[in-house]
């Protein structure tokens, strides 16, 4: 096996996608005994890190402050020397603006792109830019690397695809205690004895909740209850999902569960009969999805952006055209009428699918290889 050394720069390691992908590939690393790093301004994910052999540097890297990069890069190349680091990867846009700062003549540099960044005025488009002057680029999904060919014009020479992976054995229906379950359920207040259907997500405008209540009024009437679930810091658009509930008198078919660890989503997946992915514009991935598919649950996902790559080989039962209304509508009727030997033969597809193309293993040793071939 070839040996490198690594340091991977993330804002910081609070919690979110990006950060637990970073943990997953230095983990792994230090599985074949690989010393790397990890350079971040900390966050209580970094006691997820094998401490063995993934050493975490505490470094303001998440400034935006363009006087202080001076300073920070000096901390920096100063354990890029100590430590002879062979391969310097960013992980976000903010930390990539360190790179004219940085000594880097004796070494390789990577970036990932985690989606296409649109560039709303001139200022983004230039704080933007800087993740695409490095050696190599990494794409999570086949999407986001169309895209940022197109419209960043990238070489696409320089573009490589590692899909997102999620966790096959931890994410698993088979892999439930079900004193844990009903745990949940009573701490939550959550009934089977209505159909669940569940829209996991990130609190804020772009994902779509408000949007989805005109598809909740619809199901005013039967046995269901639609369970709102995500990251709920943004409390004005807390605020203000709650008052549309309200203001459309859907208090007893909604519940706002918010923040929820990965062990408590788990038991929401597992409780859920549809799971539901309807952002405003496309994801460069979207996590939740390979996660429901690999729970042998029924995801309806707008069939855009990087859930499209995911969905591209399963029946079209999981894909909806894009904010229609219509579609979701009729789909969420067509699965809640579905008898169980096809939930149970869709199941089984779709975490075949997860397991052979989308999971952790895979990314892990993507990254392996693709660090190796530096």
């Amino acid at each position: 096996m070839k040996n490198f050394n690594l340091m991977q720069i993330v804002p910081n390691l609070r919690s979110g996608g990006v950060e637990q992908g970073t943990i997953d590939v230095a983990n792994y690393l230090g599985s074949f005994e690989i010393k790397n790093y990890i350079c971040s301004n900390g966050g209580h994910m970094v006691s997820y890190l094998n401490k063995d052999f993934v050493q975490h540097l505490s470094i303001n890297v998440n400034s935006k402050n363009f006087l202080k990069m001076p300073f920070i890069a000096k901390k920096i190349n100063l354990i890029l020397e100590k430590q002879k680091i062979d391969i310097l990867h960013f992980r976000s846009r903010g930390p990539a603006w360190l790179l004219p700062y940085l000594k880097i003549k004796n070494l390789k540099t990577v970036s990932t792109f985690h989606n296409v960044y649109g560039g709303e005025n001139f200022f983004k488009k230039i704080y933007n830019k800087q993740l695409g002057n490095v050696n190599k680029i990494i794409t999570i999904s086949n999407y986001v690397k169309d895209e940022i060919i197109k419209k960043k014009n990238i070489n696409p020479n320089k573009v490589s695809v590692i899909n997102r992976g999620v966790d096959t054995n931890f994410f698993d229906s088979e892999n439930i205690n079900k004193n844990d379950l009903n745990n949940f359920l009573t701490k939550h207040n959550i009934e089977l004895n209505k159909k669940i259907v569940l829209f996991p997500g990130r609190l804020t405008g772009w994902k779509g909740q408000i949007e989805f209540l005109k598809i909740i009024e619809k199901f005013r009437d039967q046995p269901i209850c639609f369970y709102f679930v995500g990251d709920d810091k943004n409390i004005s658009y807390l605020h203000n999902l709650n008052k549309q509930i309200i203001k459309k008198n859907l208090n007893t078919q909604c519940r706002i569960l918010g923040h929820m660890e990965k062990q408590e989503l788990k038991m929401m997946y597992y409780s859920s009969s549809i799971i539901i992915s309807a952002p405003l514009r496309p994801e460069g991935f979207g996590r939740i999805i390979s996660e429901s598919l690999a729970m042998k649950k029924i995801i309806l996902a707008y069939n855009f952006g990087g859930a499209k790559d995911q969905l591209n080989q399963l029946d079209s039962i999981y894909k909806v055209e894009n904010q229609s209304d219509k579609e979701m509508i009729s789909k969420i009727q067509l699965i809640l009428n579905l008898d169980n030997n096809q939930i149970t033969n869709l199941g089984n597809n779709a975490r075949n699918h997860i397991v052979n193309n989308y999971s952790k293993i895979n990314m892990q040793k993507s990254y392996l290889s693709f660090y190796q071939g530096l």
